[in-house]
């Protein structure tokens, strides 16, 4: 029973058992031989006919056991294999990982060394993957496992727990604290990756578990890190956090979002508010910024930030994109002739492979003319599939729809991308703009996207702008546009709140 219960000594136990089957029956063979076998086996007694008999079954059973304990092995071998490394990568799978992770808590009990599991995870993937194609996919998990285990140490264990998910065990044995190896994982995994067709590029969520502070149980393990994770992913690109027990709660009002926006949508919850943006030189508003809002039934206004995100990976960013952009292409017809609406477009909208005709639908529905929408689209979005980014650029400005790139100057680092793709506008990111009055590198940052923006021969605009000091500033580096609470707040699309936004141009334009 000892051998049986022992998975190292079940192989010795078969071996002895079929050796032990065809000796017996090889001495059998020999007893009946020396009693008379060789001549005529009908003049044999029955007796010896029958351990010659014997002694055959015997080797066949023996050769029977053999072949089935043979087949055996190799089934569970092929079973430990399918069920303990993925295939695509080679690492760990989950079920391999649970075991790494059981065995590390364990051991971070007995030595008192703790030890951090991390949780990395592709940002958007499987958008990612529909929009690349399921083999250049597979590709850009293989190229992300390799340069993965080329950034960690060589004992470092890993696995792929998910499609796009990645998880790390990584002992707490050097000076370097965990939040610096965590920021140089990141820099080194998001440099884009070259496939066979295109250059990719990536965002990263990353969430980390401290054993045994955190705990010990592997299953609670990986939903903890995992939490940190979407808590991460929920405070914008390229993020980290390390897990807090508050954490629940968010991941609770997380899923109720999730169950509610599919409900919301039919509802009919959703509006959109306007913020203008104003042309300091000609002393006029020039555009109208269309922003989303969720107001619950019973919860009340719902953040962007809050919802959008958990839209984009669950698909519902598709319905709802298209309707914000008909209903802003509808409401266009109530501004004035000169003024143009912006939309914003989520990286997942820009990439679907129907997103041009999208736009020429909305269009023919609306009667909106193409110089009277602008498209506001992330250096996130382009850089996905730049070859893609700058075909639908293309179409769009063939079309006569101005393109604006957005959050400029806080996503990509390689500016190379300004001189292959086709916009109008670069938009200067508020956080830049909130410290231009208080830091002089940050204006300084500003006159060079302005002196790029001249030298591209594309317009630029400034968010966030609250102070007239900051408005000042930015006319005297060479940005005309501006947008910001100071000449309005979003609000419903009313004549009164025109005419407000309007009335704010004099007073500014005669400080600059």
């Amino acid at each position: 029973m000892e051998a049986l219960s022992n998975p190292h000594r079940k192989p010795l136990f078969r071996l002895i058992t079929i050796g032990a089957s065809g000796l017996g029956s090889f001495v059998v063979g020999l007893w009946g031989m020396k009693l008379g076998f060789g001549g005529s086996i009908a003049g044999m007694p029955s007796d010896i006919v029958g351990a010659i008999v014997a002694a055959l079954c015997a080797l066949a059973a023996a050769l029977a056991a053999l072949s089935f304990f043979a087949g055996v092995d190799e089934s569970a071998d092929y079973v430990f294999k399918e069920t303990h490394f993925d295939k695509l990568t080679g690492m760990h799978a989950r079920v391999s990982m649970i075991g790494k992770i059981t065995e590390a808590a364990a051991r971070t009990i007995r030595t008192g060394e703790p030890v951090f599991l991390i949780d990395i995870d592709i940002d958007r993937f499987k958008h990612i993957n529909d929009s690349i194609g399921f083999s250049q996919g597979d590709e850009l998990i293989r190229a992300f496992a390799r340069r993965l285990r080329e950034a960690l140490p060589e004992n470092i264990v890993v696995g792929r727990i998910g499609a796009s998910e990645f998880a790390v065990l990584y002992p707490d044995r050097t000076d370097k604290p965990i939040d610096r190896i965590v920021e140089q994982l990141i820099e080194t995994m998001t440099e884009p990756y070259q496939l066979r067709t295109h250059l990719q590029s990536v965002n990263l969520s990353v969430g980390i578990v401290a054993m045994p502070k955190d705990g010990t149980d592997p299953v609670l393990l990986l939903r903890r890190s995992n939490l940190a994770l979407q808590h991460a992913r929920a405070s914008g690109i390229g993020n980290w956090s390390a897990f807090h027990p508050d954490m629940g709660q968010v991941a609770d009002h997380r899923q109720w979002i999730e169950s509610e926006l599919h409900t919301a949508f039919l509802r009919g919850d959703f509006d959109l508010h306007y913020q203008p943006q104003l042309d300091l030189v000609k002393g006029k508003v020039v555009g109208y910024e269309a922003l989303i809002r969720w107001i619950h039934p019973e919860r009340g206004m719902i953040p962007p930030t809050e919802f959008v995100p958990i839209a984009e990976e669950t698909g519902m960013i598709l319905p709802i994109g298209k309707w914000v952009l008909k209903r802003a292409c509808s409401d266009a017809r109530h501004l004035p002739k000169d003024c143009f609406v912006a939309v914003n477009i989520s990286p997942v909208q820009f990439m679907t492979k129907d997103f041009i005709a999208t736009v020429q639908q909305v269009m023919q529905a609306t009667g909106i003319k193409p110089e009277r929408l602008e498209l506001e689209v992330t250096e996130t979005a382009m850089m996905q599939d730049r070859e893609r980014a700058a075909a639908i650029l293309k179409e769009l400005a063939e079309m006569g729809i101005s393109v604006a790139v957005d959050d400029f100057g806080t996503g990509y680092s390689n500016l190379s991308y300004l001189i292959d793709f086709s916009f109008r506008k670069l938009k200067i990111d508020r956080s830049f703009v909130s410290r231009i009055d208080t830091d002089s590198s940050t204006g300084a940052v500003v006159s060079t996207i302005v002196g790029l923006s001249r030298a591209l021969g594309v317009d630029t605009i400034a968010e966030g702008v609250e102070t007239e000091n900051q408005a000042m500033l930015l006319r005297a580096a060479g940005c005309d546009v501006v947008q910001g609470y100071l000449f309005g707040k979003p609000g419903p699309l009313t004549i009164d709140q025109i005419a407000a936004a309007s009335a704010t141009a004099p007073r500014l334009v005669g400080h600059a």
